[in-house]
């Protein structure tokens, strides 16, 4: 069966060509992985040109995903993508059609995070422990000198 993904290089002597769709996302091959889960559809918008001896291939490719929060350990949604796809190929070495189901597959996988953290987990803010006043230096009355620790200094 012929992908969808599929480029007829002599359709590239007319001018550029256009590729828009999706792909289901059993293609990015991540059914094993335990950190993500109801993995949707890859979108793909590309476009091929042929620029003398290269095809120059230009778009954005995206898959929406859950994904393992790193510190809460709770799953969220996220959309995972490149919205700068970028490749070349040599016009002699393609023999046929060029199919670019592969480098979407990577241009997706190679975006998800190492330790993705949930936009929640990443909007709590850390708080610092707080100081007792002695530390802070609250309930001083000569806060407005800024010589007032210089001037408690025995020497």
């Amino acid at each position: 069966m012929k992908s969808p993904l599929t480029i007829p290089v002599d359709a590239l002597e007319r001018g550029p060509f256009h590729l828009e769709g999706t792909l289901p996302g059993s293609v990015l091959e991540l059914e094993n992985e335990v950190s993500i889960r109801n993995v949707g559809d890859v979108i793909y918008e590309l476009t091929a040109e042929r620029k003398n001896q290269e095809i120059l291939i230009t778009g954005r490719v995206e898959a929406s995903m859950e994904l393992e929060c790193v510190r809460s350990g709770l799953f969220f949604s996220t959309i995972v993508g490149d919205s700068a796809f970028l490749r070349d190929y040599s016009t002699q070495d393609i023999q046929g059609d060029l199919d670019l189901t592969e480098d979407v597959r990577e241009a997706v996988v190679i975006q998800i995070p190492n330790f993705p953290v949930s936009p929640e987990a990443r909007s709590e803010a850390f708080e610092l422990p707080k100081l007792p006043p002695d530390l802070t230096g609250e309930g001083d009355e000569e806060d407005d000198n800024p010589w007032n620790d210089l001037n408690r200094l025995n020497l």
